[in-house]
């Protein structure tokens, strides 16, 4: 008997993108086992609920009125679907015709697999980087004398290979792992939620294993805003927290100072004039220097999980 699907997407503001990702799950290259789709829209303000519900009747859609985190959401959607294997997938992404169906069979052939990522591109179909080895601080000190991913970003040349964690914006969940570790830590509101629960799976013997031939289209950052500052708050939060979880005490200052340390370096590098800058990435250095100040000091300000709390406050819900 074929394992049981689920598909659970948190949408958010991104109607448009919501209703392209249900579309590439149920036209011409849905997955050929059964499979049922649950929507949590997390207080969008922009017709979500009902366009999914017009367009896609069998979609299990929650209209949650309040806002809540990655992890929480998801936990939320793992509750309610009965499956052997569940999609975690982001609102802005869109499969790509027989993808689901080449993850699955990955998880079926491979019973030490608890996850199965695709390869993930821009709509244009450039690569985007997904796979990375673990941010210990050995990796983040590679990553400062780099001043990249060099030796951190991992790839697959041939049909799938191990990876040791892969972006949470299209995973394939073996359901039974879930039940070794428990889901998505809700103490991560956004970032490194993913990260942390590869960490636990791999330290029980499980295994993210990355699939090539199966495609993903990711709009990046629709999901959390084009504002840089309470993204870049989050994100150092929430990689404090992996740190004091799995490298505490002096290896999570030790990988800290280092990725600061490199963000540093970039934002130096940014402000060269010349052909030097061209070592720098696609950042200004102003948005460098937030990560930098976010990695010495803490959170400079607020970040997502604050927004979201001021917009449930001004709307009277709470979680």
């Amino acid at each position: 008997m074929s394992a049981r699907l689920a598909v659970a997407i948190v949408a958010h503001g991104n109607r448009e993108l919501a209703l392209q990702a249900l579309a590439s799950l149920t036209g011409p290259g849905a997955p050929t086992r059964p499979c049922s789709i649950h929507l949590l829209d997390n207080a969008s303000e922009d017709g979500t609920v009902a366009a999914v519900r017009a367009a896609f009747p069998s979609v299990d859609v929650v209209a949650q009125p309040f806002r809540d985190g990655f992890g929480a959401n998801h936990n939320r959607l793992l509750a309610r679907a009965d499956a052997d294997y569940h999609l975690i997938l982001n609102d802005d992404a869109l499969l790509e015709p027989g993808a689901l169906d080449r993850l699955a069979r990955q998880l079926d052939e491979h019973p030490e697999a608890a996850v199965a990522a695709p390869r993930v591109t821009y709509p244009d179909g450039r690569p985007q980087a997904t796979a990375f080895r673990f941010p210990t601080p050995a990796t983040c000190l590679r990553s400062l004398a780099t001043l990249g991913q060099l030796g951190v970003e991992q790839a697959v040349a041939g049909e799938w290979g191990a990876v040791d964690w892969a972006s949470g914006c299209a995973l394939l969940v073996r359901r039974a792992a879930l039940d070794e570790t428990g889901p998505f830590d809700p103490g991560f509101y956004m970032f490194s939620e993913e990260t942390d629960l590869q960490r636990r799976l791999a330290d029980r013997g499980w295994r993210t294993q990355l699939v090539p031939s199966a495609v993903v289209r990711h709009h990046v950052r629709a999901s959390s805003g084009a504002n840089p500052a309470p993204r870049i708050v989050e994100f150092w939060r929430s990689r404090r927290r992996y740190w004091a979880k799995h490298h505490p005490r002096t290896g999570g200052d030790a990988a800290r100072l280092a990725l600061g340390g490199q963000y540093a370096a970039l934002a130096g590098l940014a402000r060269l004039p010349g052909p030097l800058r061209r070592l720098a990435p696609g950042l200004p250095a102003a948005e460098l220097d937030l990560h930098v100040r976010n990695a010495l000091h803490g959170p400079t300000g607020p970040g997502l999980r604050e927004r979201a709390d001021a917009w449930n406050a001004a709307h009277g819900v709470h979680r």
